[in-house]
């Protein structure tokens, strides 16, 4: 949709490094015993355990920008998922751009939430893992986000010098390969974040 397509961020974004983040939603089957309202997924990755920043932790897919991306941070996002999980670009209906964040390592991190059609190619049994980026990919629904009683653990965390905010920790336990993910930090906040969008009124937005 043309909502939130325009950037949103800081002045002094600008002179950080860019990344950016693929948030994939995808619609599944309704199963009719289960109560859940909404069918909607959402598509996460884990690091490999052996890497040296970050391993083992639950992410999207997503990376720093490169020269190719000629400054467009949906083509960085969309560039990612394809290199870590096989998912053709041509499939990501980008939906919209959520609010920049700055990480813990001074990179300026926009997340881009994609709608995947037909939804079956972000299916994690579907998807091509690249094995030295990606240990595992697995999906939850996005509603999951919005039950505060799935939070493991929830702290306020202070930074500069007023900001503040909350830590939140997820630990789901995930039916098909029978492994518990921590979702947490970052990947955390802008999942909370979408699940907020989604689901802030009656009527879904998707």
């Amino acid at each position: 949709s043309s909502h939130g397509m325009e950037k949103k961020e800081l002045p002094h974004h600008n002179e950080l490094r860019r990344a950016s983040v693929l948030v994939p939603l995808f619609e599944r089957p309704i199963q009719q015993q289960e109560a859940a309202q909404s069918n909607l997924h959402v598509l996460f990755t884990q690091r490999p355990q052996k890497m040296k920043s970050h391993g083992g932790e639950v992410c999207f897919p997503g990376g720093k920008q490169d020269a190719e991306d000629n400054g467009c941070d949906v083509t960085t996002a969309l560039r990612e998922a394809h290199e870590e999980v096989g998912l053709n670009p041509d499939l990501v209906q980008q939906i919209t751009r959520m609010e920049a964040i700055e990480s813990k390592h001074s990179l300026c991190v926009t997340p881009i939430v994609g709608f995947i059609q037909p939804p079956s190619a972000a299916e994690p049994s579907q998807l091509t893992l690249n094995e030295h980026e990606v240990e595992a990919a697995f999906a939850v629904p996005l509603e999951y986000f919005t039950m505060d009683e799935n939070l493991a653990s929830i702290q306020k965390i202070k930074y500069g010098a007023n900001g503040e905010f909350l830590m939140r920790t997820y630990l789901f336990d995930d039916p098909e390969s029978g492994r518990q993910f921590r979702i947490w930090g970052l990947t955390a906040h802008v999942v909370h974040e979408v699940a907020q969008l989604a689901f802030s009124r009656n009527k879904y937005k998707y």
